[in-house]
């Protein structure tokens, strides 16, 4: 690749980065049901809601979910009033055997939920109406017939015409959210050092971001459709062409200055999937010892880190390479560590500006303790 060349190149990717810098998106504030990998599976979900919606459950919460879904049934002009809460139940089996995700029970209302969040309303609703109707119809002789309230909670709170013909009405999650807020806001207020606060909290968040986990805005498929193949040509610079000529800089003064018995080995790897690291050791090691320039993509405040690890690491070992390096590494701010079954030490050093010329000479230096406790100080410590 020419000067010019390579100048051409880097205007470009420049160019993609400013594209990218200007693009119009929203990143979705995360929350706990995202570390899972099934927070958005539909029987998880319904529990969770019954789980809520039972005020004698030991949230404390009392009935804000209950009188939030009231409140959303109200605002459909399907029921103007539940009554007072009874039951609720979940995977509630029909006459036969086909189950209902949500069944509610008042004293005036029996209230069957469907959870839908992207499978198609294919039920069989007609069983759940029978199975409803024959709910309300079982009381007591004497008392009166409840009324049976039929939902489908679902993302765009729409449900087909042949079932609205039938008497089902849709709520979206975030029509649900909206009611539950309003009255849990209070109770969160009045108590808010409740853990179950904090998880309701969640647990809405959630409810709203399901609608948003498919959202793409046509300005983010265009970017995608117009510079996926530039993308690809940047990250083939970075990964391999600018980072392996770093490699063969440091690799290329380690080589040459005047190191014991050494002859550098390079690898190149990414952590936490993109951030690229190079490892440097000697050829003539028989340990897994290494020193790593590890660039980081995800602190703004660092630039680079350095990692020194000492495999088959002892104590003795350890306090052996302190004493090499001296209060003029050891004094700077760093971080150190065990890992692999406490058979590798760590010290690791943050940079916040990246200079080739002082990084290769600050790895030239640590290599030159590094390679001599490997070299002359392990084969007395460790026999």
């Amino acid at each position: 690749m020419t000067s010019a060349q390579a100048l051409y190149d880097l205007d470009r990717f420049q160019a993609l980065i400013d594209k990218f810098r200007a693009l119009d998106f929203t990143d979705e504030e995360l929350n706990l049901f995202d570390v899972g990998t099934r927070g958005h599976f539909e029987n998880p979900t319904t529990e969770l809601l019954s789980f809520f919606l039972n005020s004698a459950n030991h949230h404390n919460l009392g009935n804000s979910f209950f009188r939030g879904l009231e409140s959303a049934i109200a605002k459909k002009n399907i029921l103007s009033d539940l009554g007072t809460f009874e039951s609720v139940e979940t995977e509630v089996s029909t006459q036969t055997g086909k189950r209902i995700d949500l069944l509610i029970e008042t004293d005036t209302a029996v209230i069957v939920i469907e959870c839908k969040i992207y499978h198609h309303q294919n039920n069989p609703f007609d069983e759940y109406t029978a199975f409803g109707n024959e709910r309300i119809n079982n009381g007591t002789e004497g008392s009166t017939l409840k009324a049976l309230v039929k939902l489908v909670l679902c993302l765009n709170g729409s449900v087909s015409a042949d079932l609205a013909a039938d008497g089902w009405h849709g709520i979206s999650y975030n029509e649900l959210v909206e009611h539950i807020e309003k009255r849990l806001s209070k109770t969160m207020f009045d108590n808010p050092y409740n853990k179950w606060t904090l998880f309701a909290r969640e647990f809405l968040l959630h409810l709203k971001g399901l609608n948003t986990m498919t959202d793409i805005n046509t300005n983010e498929i265009s970017f995608l459709t117009e510079n996926l193949n530039e993308f690809a040509q940047l990250n083939d610079y970075i990964y391999n062409n600018l980072m392996p000529k770093i490699g063969a800089r440091i690799s290329s003064d380690l080589n040459t200055s005047g190191l014991q018995n050494f002859e550098c080995k390079v690898k190149h790897a990414k952590w936490y999937y993109y951030e690229p690291v190079i490892k440097f050791s000697n050829l003539n090691w028989t340990t897994g010892s290494d020193i790593v320039l590890w660039m980081k993509a995800s602190d703004n405040d660092i630039s680079h880190k350095i990692n020194l690890h000492i495999a088959k690491q002892s104590d003795e070992l350890v306090e052996e390479f302190k004493t090499i390096i001296g209060d003029s590494w050891l004094s700077l701010p760093n971080e150190t560590w065990y890992e692999v079954n406490n058979t590798y030490w760590g010290i690791s050093w943050s940079f916040k500006t990246f200079d080739l010329d002082d990084l290769s000479a600050k790895m030239v230096e640590l290599m030159d303790h590094l390679n001599n406790l490997e070299l002359n100080h392990r084969p007395i410590l460790v026999k």
